[in-house]
């Protein structure tokens, strides 16, 4: 009889276990439709771009030379800059492991090679994430322009598509009035970029506080 008993709490046991697990794991599926068509709707959305400033997030260097992620960056900020000759820009990236400079110092090297004048070059190159990308380029901002109206001001976030929606979200929860540049996203990161913004945009939303 005890042993009878013993097989029946075992079992009921098994039935929550598994009843969790299928409510977790449906949770998750949920989330995930959620967030990835958030990310792809914004990558992929028609801006009017007319900006006064654009700000180009940091992606990987190796050794001195641009990821193919920020290489891409680098090119759509490049266009941009070129068909709006008084934006300004906002480059931004520190050192990270692998880089001999930091990434807003390659960025701006490319920048000026391209023929964007210097004065038109912000640098921010103490940050080490998105997170930080943002308020570090808002303090350069108020560094260089004391009385900047960061309400009135549109400011263009620019990052790898996949990048956008998160990388928007923050600008606004600083009183940035910004909206995204998408650039291309390499082939080779496709995939990885998408599955990892999944838990970028999570561990913002129930982290970075």
């Amino acid at each position: 009889m005890e042993k009878e008993d013993m097989t029946k709490d075992t079992k009921k046991r098994f039935l929550i276990l598994r009843k969790t697990a299928y409510v977790l794991f449906s949770i998750c599926i949920f989330t995930f439709i959620i967030v990835e068509s958030l990310i792809y709707y914004y990558g992929h959305k028609r801006y009017q771009y007319s900006y006064d400033v654009i700000v180009i997030l940091g992606a990987r260097l190796y050794g001195s030379v641009p990821s193919p992620s920020l290489q891409e960056r680098l090119d759509r900020g490049h266009a941009y800059l070129l068909e709006n000759e008084d934006a300004l820009v906002v480059v931004t990236g520190g050192m990270g492991d692998g880089e001999d400079i930091p990434e807003a110092e390659a960025m701006k090297s490319y920048l000026l090679n391209k023929g964007i004048a210097e004065e038109r070059i912000l640098l921010e190159n103490k940050s080490s994430n998105t997170f930080e990308n943002i308020i570090f380029s808002k303090l350069v901002l108020k560094e260089h322009f004391p009385d900047f109206n960061f309400e009135q001001t549109k400011i263009g976030i620019v990052t790898n598509d996949y990048h956008v929606f998160r990388g928007v979200m923050m600008a606004k929860r600083f009183g940035l009035n910004a909206e995204g540049v998408p650039a291309k996203t390499p082939p080779t990161t496709l995939l990885k970029g998408y599955l990892r913004e999944y838990f970028g945009v999570l561990k913002y939303i129930f982290i970075d506080r």
